[in-house]
């Protein structure tokens, strides 16, 4: 097993001190690793390194939840019988399943793999419309954006939420919204509610932590299995953890505009939320010297020519999207919303 690193040691207080700047762009060119600019540029055949001077192509579905080593072949699926399958799900229910930790964990991961789910349907406005790179910077930013939304919604709980008691098995995608049963008595919820602290649904954090999960996962096979520093990674983590961080502040102060008690901040809310799509998914596409602003293509791969000019409409249709979904999510009863019954994702262009 990989040593960890895991998102919670970065976001200390010794980690979330050190922000990159608010004008660094979202896209960065490609990784340059142990290069000597002061010799020929040559790939050196050894092992122990790996040296990239463009993006590794990124055009597959993400894993999660991620596996230990992702340069492994997935094992076989085990196969039990319809005994031992009840036998399990009663020892696994009597073990704390509808814990709230647990509960927290799960629901959490079924809407990330809704998030995932999302993407990867509408690949074909992305990647396709849009002729967003297909690169990691465009996966993490993709994806984040489905995050901050869903994060805008988990933000909104409180913890005085009866236990949803989730029934076993279940999707592992999210359950349209309604479907939660009522509420019912739980002597195992009942004690841990009198000794459980009021912060024990984590759906936040632990969202966060899938989603990083996934991020690391990625950068592993960005790097390629010639690189097993953990340095590497963490490194890369850090940073990606601080965009996190950067995204979600000036989402929130985008969307903070629309609650305004002045006039002209509501009426410019939609155009500063405009200004933050442009700057994390289009890299600030239509600046530059060939307009594509600092998003980077893989080798042989560029922009389409006149695709910056298509940008301001898809800018618009992907802030209709937000506030689309943004509603949508605020819609859902909370019961709803930590049995993970948010419903799924819609298309962009709807």
């Amino acid at each position: 097993m990989r040593p960890s690193t895991s998102l919670l040691p970065l976001l200390s207080s010794s980690s979330r001190s050190t922000y990159l700047p608010l004008s660094r762009s979202l896209h960065a060119t490609a990784y340059r690793l142990n290069v000597d600019t002061t010799k020929p540029t040559s790939i050196p055949k050894t092992k122990s390194k790996f040296i990239t001077d463009r993006p590794v192509k990124v055009d597959h579905r993400p894993v999660f939840p991620p596996p230990h080593n992702p340069f492994e072949p997935p094992p076989p699926p085990k196969q039990y019988s319809d005994l031992t399958l009840r036998v399990l799900h009663r020892i696994n229910k009597m073990a704390g399943y509808n814990g709230r930790r647990r509960t927290s964990a799960r629901e959490s991961g079924r809407m990330m793999n809704g998030i995932v789910d999302a993407v990867q349907l509408d690949k074909a406005f992305w990647y396709g419309e849009c002729d967003l790179p297909k690169t990691f910077h465009t996966f993490f930013a993709v994806h984040l954006l489905y995050v901050l939304v869903t994060l805008v919604r988990l933000r909104a709980l409180h913890n005085d939420i009866p236990n949803p008691l989730s029934p076993l098995p279940q999707s592992p995608l999210p359950g349209p919204p309604g479907t939660t049963p009522p509420p019912r008595s739980s002597l195992y919820d009942t004690m841990q509610h009198l000794v459980a602290p009021r912060h024990e649904y984590r759906y936040q954090q632990m969202l966060l932590t899938h989603f990083f999960n996934i991020v690391e996962n990625e950068i592993r096979l960005m790097l390629g299995a010639e690189v097993s520093r953990d340095s590497a990674i963490r490194r890369r983590m850090v940073e990606y953890s601080q965009r996190w961080q950067i995204a979600q502040m000036t989402l929130d102060y985008s969307l903070g505009l629309s609650k305004s008690t002045q006039v002209e901040e509501r009426e410019g809310a939609d155009a500063e939320l405009a200004s933050w799509v442009w700057r994390l998914i289009f890299g600030g596409r239509g600046s530059g010297e060939n307009g594509q602003g600092d998003l980077v293509y893989p080798e042989g791969e560029g922009m389409v020519e006149g695709k910056e000019l298509q940008m301001a409409e898809q800018i618009d249709t992907i802030v209709k999207f937000m506030r689309r979904e943004l509603k949508r999510l605020e819609s859902i009863d909370d019961r709803d919303v930590i049995a993970g019954n948010v419903g799924r994702f819609g298309k962009v262009r709807s």
